[in-house]
């Protein structure tokens, strides 16, 4: 008989890693935007909830759960849909000590000013290949977050490739 099969990992697990993924990042990149020295070795075994040199279970800690979603902006709310409490707590209060004010009303929002039509043009995108409603809903989210990691960053005008690009001014 074979080894026994490795347990799926945590449902944190995967959402850590379908948003570390969605954004580009590494393990290695990932775990140096954490606060505390963490290293990418070990955000590979909590991704996978599996040791492979020890053949063991791995589960973060609450306070590595919550720092590993702050890193890669992860709302509180969608770690809750995980389960984790505790690490949801940690985070919730993460997020209070470092959010900043907020200058833009929801009325003011790029999302008022958005027409039904174009919001049907985003839906019929996502409907291009069968998807459940929690993968749309996930999809969505990890673009928004994207979206939002652009916009805090400073915008150049330019790609990689040093072309001007569409909608920015150099």
């Amino acid at each position: 008989m074979g080894a026994p099969a490795t347990p799926p990992p945590p449902a944190e697990a995967l959402l850590i890693r379908l948003v570390r993924e969605a954004a580009g990042l590494s393990p290695e990149t990932a775990a140096a935007r954490m606060e505390s020295r963490f290293s990418g070795s070990r955000w590979r075994q909590i991704e996978r909830g599996w040791r492979k040199d020890s053949d063991t279970p791995v589960v973060a800690p609450d306070q590595t759960l919550a720092q590993m979603c702050f890193s890669l902006r992860i709302s509180a709310e969608r770690l809750a849909e995980t389960g984790r409490t505790a690490a949801v707590e940690i985070l919730r209060e993460m997020e209070r000590t470092s959010a900043p004010i907020p200058d833009e009303s929801p009325e003011r929002s790029p999302l008022a000013a958005l027409e039904e039509w174009q919001q049907k043009v985003i839906l019929n995108a996502l409907d291009e290949r069968p998807r459940s409603p929690q993968e749309k809903a996930l999809l969505l989210r990890t673009l928004a977050a994207k979206i939002e990691a652009e916009a805090t960053s400073e915008p150049t005008g330019k790609d990689e490739g040093g072309r001007q690009t569409p909608g920015r001014s150099a």
